[in-house]
């Protein structure tokens, strides 16, 4: 299929702003973009709109796309990247229709599933509850105990094996054994991992398979699928380059190693293959990868310099950390903006938060309502070290603060399900996940009661609230109350005797009475929370000073976001075994003091980066928490130089 675009006349670019929101498309770089029918990258700057251009070119191709078997294609790094775009898409009456087939518009994950890897593995026989590297590495934890040369080795490297066992991923030549379920899988080699011919390797590798014949799997090993259906079926690829003669990637710098590998051996020829993204906000990064396992726009990348989001006093100072790909960023207009150093030291780090709300008061005399104001940090967990210097996260600035990930959760049990479903609650997450959890844990129980839906068909997350419905159409609406008022609003999935009671209503109203599967009754069985997850019950994300909420956080929790204003605190960075303080590190080369490399040291770049990614998040309101003793006298006085407040917390 041929791409024609027609001509971007003047009275075609007025149209396309006037119908998405004023948009500007009129530069030479956007219009270049705009009219590429070949393949491309684009390198854009923070906040330059590099979305709503991605939504513009198919407002264009929508009113010249005529097949109606082959389509666009758009694959994004994460789910929230991709509901943007069907966002924008859906309220636009003719470009709507890349909504449907034949086009795709969804994740990178999302794309291998559907097309290559699940299509596989239903050919092999395997069986599939869940992708999911969290549920996995719960799993294969839950079963180290049965292998006595793995636990006979974890008494000397206990973090070691456990990362083994919990990253088990099949290799891309791992081996099939034909008509039956596997008994040995080949894993990809980590580093230090035992060999496969030994005898901790080879229970690694039945280890793996067990946990196959279960169901579960890693997102990685849904490329090692891929890969071996590729080998295995030539012609799927160019049956995949004919369905879609346009592939879009957008946030590609997200996309990496194998995932990236993959997308360039499908795309790389054969296709019109546009990449999108920002080299500079590289966040994702895996230990295991080299710095060519990247994405890296080719050396005629369209650029997108000019920023819309925030003014050129940030965009000044956010250039200076361009440090992967420099680029000068620009602004459109002039833009109100605070800017503040708060310097604290150890009796006065629990005084970093309040400060900042008086930022924001300031800068904000008038509270509006609908301020989004974050906090964050390069590490926000817990630390379980004592290695390295201080502060190690966020909770040393606010010792309240839990996040909703703190624990592993148990696959085998209804409980651990629904208590994962009711911490995430607690904080405010998707409600899609929440529901996804609790989908998947009452199909799992009715399973074990082997109930099967009018086709005869197991009970899964894809047919359980229609099973229920055939039932009774009430039925799934009172399920989910149940649900919230008993686990998500209240502490049945926290103590044993509401759990109790919970459980017996339940199984009541699913019309199964009392459990006959001994499986099912073990699944139904309280299991009470570990230290971890007891925590989590009362997590706060939120610091609240009077009417004033601040949002915290890890400065992954803000990319792709734009915010009202931002509080960035010192914390340390660590990678392949490198550990330094992020801000001490990057902000004497954020204010001109020096001209530092970063490329050749991990833990450098990766600080770098995070403070790149997190500055560049807010409109008007941008601030960092700095230990006072690692703030050089010239530092302060270029801040101060530079328009910058310094708000010194120290006696």
């Amino acid at each position: 299929m041929t791409i024609e675009i027609p001509p971007l006349a003047p009275e075609i670019i007025e149209q396309l702003r006037k119908e998405l929101g004023g948009c500007d498309f009129s530069g030479d770089h956007e219009r270049r973009f705009l009219s590429a029918t070949e393949s491309c990258d684009v390198q854009a700057a923070p906040g330059n709109g590099k979305t709503t251009l991605l939504v513009a070119k198919l407002v264009l191709l929508s009113g010249i796309w005529m097949s109606r078997t082959q389509g666009v294609c758009v694959i994004s790094h994460t789910n929230a990247a991709r509901e943007e775009v069907q966002k924008r898409l859906s309220a636009h009456p003719s470009a709507s229709a890349f909504l449907n087939y034949p086009h795709f518009i969804g994740t990178v994950t999302g794309f291998i599933d559907r097309f290559i890897a699940l299509p596989y593995l239903r050919g092999l026989g395997w069986p599939l509850q869940r992708i999911d590297d969290d549920v996995f590495a719960a799993s294969a934890l839950s079963k180290l105990s049965s292998k006595p040369n793995l636990c006979s080795l974890s008494r000397n490297k206990p973090h070691a094996v456990k990362s083994w066992v919990a990253r088990m991923e099949l290799a891309d030549d791992f081996e099939r054994e034909r008509n039956s379920q596997p008994t040995r899988l080949k894993i990809k080699k980590l580093s230090g991992q035992p060999r496969r011919e030994t005898n901790s390797g080879r229970e690694l590798e039945e280890l793996k398979a067990e946990i196959v014949r279960e169901g579960f799997y890693r997102f990685g090993d849904m490329i090692a699928l891929a890969h071996q259906a590729i080998a295995k079926c030539p012609t799927l690829v160019e049956l995949i380059r004919k369905r879609f003669p346009l592939v879009i990637l957008d946030e590609a710098q997200d996309t990496s190693g194998p995932q990236l590998a993959l997308l360039d051996r499908l795309f790389g020829e054969g296709t019109a293959y546009q990449r999108l993204g920002d080299q500079n906000q590289t966040l994702y990064e895996d230990e295991e990868l080299g710095p060519d396992d990247y994405w890296k726009p080719d050396a005629g990348a369209i650029p997108l310099n000019v920023t819309r989001r925030f003014g050129a006093e940030i965009a000044a100072f956010a250039s200076r950390l361009t440090v992967r790909a420099p680029q000068r960023i620009e602004s459109v207009a002039a833009m109100r903006n605070r800017r503040t150093l708060i310097l604290f030291d150890r009796g006065t780090i629990r005084d970093v938060l309040p400060a900042f709300a008086d930022e924001v008061r300031t800068h904000w005399p008038t509270l509006t309502p609908g301020l989004d104001i974050r906090a964050v940090a390069s590490r926000h967990r817990p630390a379980g070290e004592s290695r390295g210097n201080w502060p190690k996260t966020l909770v040393e600035y606010f010792p309240e603060y839990r996040t909703d990930r703190g624990y592993r959760m148990r696959v085998d049990s209804l409980c651990s399900w629904l208590r994962q479903a009711a911490t995430l609650n607690q904080v405010g997450s998707s409600p899609a996940e929440i529901v996804d959890l609790i989908t998947f844990g009452i199909a799992t129980l009715l399973r074990y009661e082997d109930d099967r839906d009018s086709n005869g068909q197991p009970v899964n997350k894809r047919n359980l609230w229609s099973l229920l419905a055939a039932r009774d159409a009430a039925l799934p609406l009172k399920l989910r109350c149940l649900v919230r008022e008993k686990v998500l609003l209240g502490g049945a999935a926290w103590e044993a005797p509401a759990w109790n009671q919970f459980s017996i209503e339940l199984m009541e109203l699913l019309g199964n009475g009392t459990t006959t599967s001994p499986r099912a009754r073990q699944f139904l069985n309280f299991t009470g929370p570990n230290e971890a997850a007891a925590e989590a019950r009362h997590a706060r994300t939120v610091f609240t000073c009077g009417e004033l909420s601040i949002r915290l956080g890890s400065i992954h929790s803000v990319k792709g976001k734009t915010v009202d204003g931002i509080l960035i605190v010192e914390t340390e960075v660590w990678r392949r075994n490198q550990g330094v303080m992020d801000l001490e590190t990057v902000l004497p080369h954020a204010f001109g003091l020096e001209n530092r490399s970063f490329a050749h040291h991990a833990a450098q770049l990766a600080a770098a980066t995070n403070i790149f990614v997190a500055a560049t998040r807010p409109r008007q309101l941008l601030s960092f928490a700095m230990r006072k003793e690692a703030a050089s006298e010239a530092l302060i006085a270029a801040a101060r130089h530079q328009g910058w407040n310094v708000r010194d917390l120290t006696p």
